[in-house]
């Protein structure tokens, strides 16, 4: 009997370890589980909305504008409500300056928009790169390959000026590199006898196209990206005098106050960077008949990869 009652002892006292033991491995687990999932909640919530309507601002050049319109549709898949007001570059900075606008995504620093930062940096803060190194220059067809620099515009190289009545084709004048043109390169190169005509950049697009067809000489004001660049056979001529100044950088710019009132919004738009080619397949899509946020949508279908990269964290 004494036998059996300690056997009986011993198997009670392996039992209880047993379910003490198994207790606390479940109490871990759930302990692991809750310390998970509150990490995996924190990741997901850690980076609040903020204020939900966003304005988004865009001058009325394609290369811009459908970076624009790729932003918003990243943002609007986080949660946001946003809005494109298209103006021209001057109503842009005013826009941050002021506050109406939150942020922008085709700022050329230092450069092209280099008296327009200096005007209302102040009231401005910088988010991040868009794009490396976007050159500005006069371009030519590449058949006419007797013009090779802007000093061959100045020597009036195979009577060049004579050609074209002495015109250079421009884009609208509130443009950056129409600025450039006027206080940099026209008196750097002495261009005392060219003209600086004033256009749009659809309109300087279409003389292009309609000179190329033709064979025709044309000298107009182009930058990269472009889409023409994709669709011709181009050439920007060389600037020894470096008078357009060193490419510029595409930055994202945003009003003082933004990342704090749209943390995860700011976040995004750090993040949101896209190469000068990947850029001009958007427009190119564009001037093929695509309206710019159809384009970008498009573009994003195509990419997941990059669209993955570019909500990282937020989604």
């Amino acid at each position: 009997m004494w036998k059996q009652k300690r056997i009986l002892g011993l198997l009670a006292v392996i039992t209880l370890t047993i379910v003490l033991a198994a207790c606390g491995n479940s109490n871990e687990n759930n302990e692991n589980s809750e310390t998970e999932g509150s990490e995996d909640n924190n990741t997901n919530s850690e980076i609040e909305l903020g204020q939900t309507e966003l304005q988004l601002g865009s001058d009325d050049y394609v290369s811009n504008l459908v970076n624009t319109y790729l932003a918003k549709l990243l943002l609007e898949e986080i949660g946001y409500t946003v809005e494109v007001n298209q103006t021209d570059v001057g109503v842009q900075y005013t826009g941050l300056a002021d506050g109406a606008t939150d942020v922008i995504v085709g700022a050329w620093l230092p450069n092209t928009h280099g008296s327009y930062w200096e005007e209302y940096q102040d009231d401005l803060v910088e988010i991040g790169t868009v794009t490396e190194e976007v050159e500005l220059g006069l371009v030519v067809p590449s058949y006419m390959e007797d013009i090779n620099s802007i000093e061959d515009l100045r020597d009036n190289t195979n009577d060049i000026g004579e050609q074209l009545e002495w015109e250079i084709t421009g884009i609208s004048p509130g443009a950056g590199q129409m600025q450039l043109m006027e206080d940099s390169v026209i008196p750097g190169y002495e261009l005392n006898d060219w003209t600086l005509v004033e256009s749009s950049g659809a309109a300087m697009s279409t003389s292009l196209g309609d000179a190329i067809n033709n064979e025709e000489p044309i000298v107009v004001t182009l930058w990269t990206p472009h889409w023409t660049f994709n669709e011709y056979d181009l050439k920007i001529l060389e600037d020894p005098q470096n008078a357009f100044g060193d490419p510029d950088d595409i930055l994202s710019v945003s009003r003082t106050g933004f990342e704090e009132d749209a943390p995860a919004a700011h976040q995004l738009i750090s993040q949101f960077s896209i190469t000068k080619e990947d850029t001009q397949e958007m427009m190119f899509d564009v001037q093929e008949g695509m309206d710019p946020e159809a384009a970008a949508q498009a573009f994003m279908d195509e990419n997941p990869d990059l669209v993955e990269e570019w909500l990282d964290g937020l989604n």
